[in-house]
């Protein structure tokens, strides 16, 4: 009888115990629940948005390298900085030069910063061009200078207008070109077969001439082998030829290329 009270004893002390957990169990349950509606809300409060100008939505790969690129640059400040807005968006011929040569980073609590760094420097503003003047041909041999004729008018006058613009009018018609080179292009097509040179600025006399190939055969003649006004690479060729006429002792023909400064 003893023994059986004693174990009803404990049996009433363990369900005591066990029903005192899940009482313990349903309490603390029941304060999650109610704590953590609180937890989100203050969580949610805490989170800073982003300012839309300052941060740009960008490929997760892409930003992470740019990150680690930008924070190997020095975050000591720098002079002379400026906004990117400031950077004029359409290009404009002026001696000014500003261009973005980096980026730094400031890092704040709730979001990063990216100042640009503009480097201003200069242009080189093309040159105005220059009024017509007959080059000089002195070393020319004589008989070369003999076929060579000033031209008695400007084959090309500059224009300029009020607004600053330059205008380039053929003096041998009435095309007018916005630049020199232009000019160039044209009086090689168009004035050739009038025997003007655009190189060296010269007419060049014809008297046994006849007819049209007869005169683009001697301009070609003339370009090729003694217009003191061509280009490096013509001048090149010329000396290459001169010099193998020269060794296999055909110094006469040798003599019909002219080398400036020979």
């Amino acid at each position: 009888i003893n023994e059986l009270g004693a174990k009803l004893e404990r049996s009433e002390r363990q369900a005591h115990d066990e029903g005192r957990v899940e009482e313990r169990q349903r309490d603390n349950e029941e304060q999650l629940v109610l704590h953590l509606p609180e937890q989100q809300q203050r969580e949610e409060q805490e989170v800073i948005e982003p300012v839309p100008a300052l941060v740009h939505d960008e490929p997760e790969g892409e930003e992470e390298d740019e990150v680690t690129d930008l924070r190997q640059l020095s975050h000591e400040p720098f002079l002379n900085e400026e906004v990117i807005d400031a950077v004029p968006r359409t290009p404009v011929v002026v001696r000014k030069r500003r261009e973005i040569i980096a980026a730094r980073e400031i890092v704040l609590r709730s979001r990063t910063i990216r100042v640009p760094i503009v480097d201003v420097g200069h242009e080189a503003v093309p040159a105005s061009p220059k009024a017509f003047h007959v080059p000089v041909v002195e070393g020319l041999p004589a008989h070369y200078q003999e076929l060579l004729v000033v031209p008695e008018i400007d084959p090309y006058k500059i224009i300029r207008n009020n607004d600053g613009s330059v205008i380039i009018g053929c003096g041998m018609c009435p095309k007018e070109f916005g630049t020199l080179k232009g000019w160039r292009i044209h009086a090689a097509k168009m004035h050739t077969q009038n025997g003007f040179c655009h190189k060296c600025g010269h007419f060049v006399k014809m008297p046994h001439v006849r007819c049209i190939e007869e005169i683009a055969a001697m301009m070609e003649l003339h370009s090729l082998e003694w217009c003191p006004k061509a280009t490096k690479a013509v001048i090149s060729e010329r000396a290459a030829k001169r010099r193998r006429l020269e060794l296999v002792g055909r110094n006469n023909e040798a003599e019909y290329y002219y080398i400036p400064g020979r």
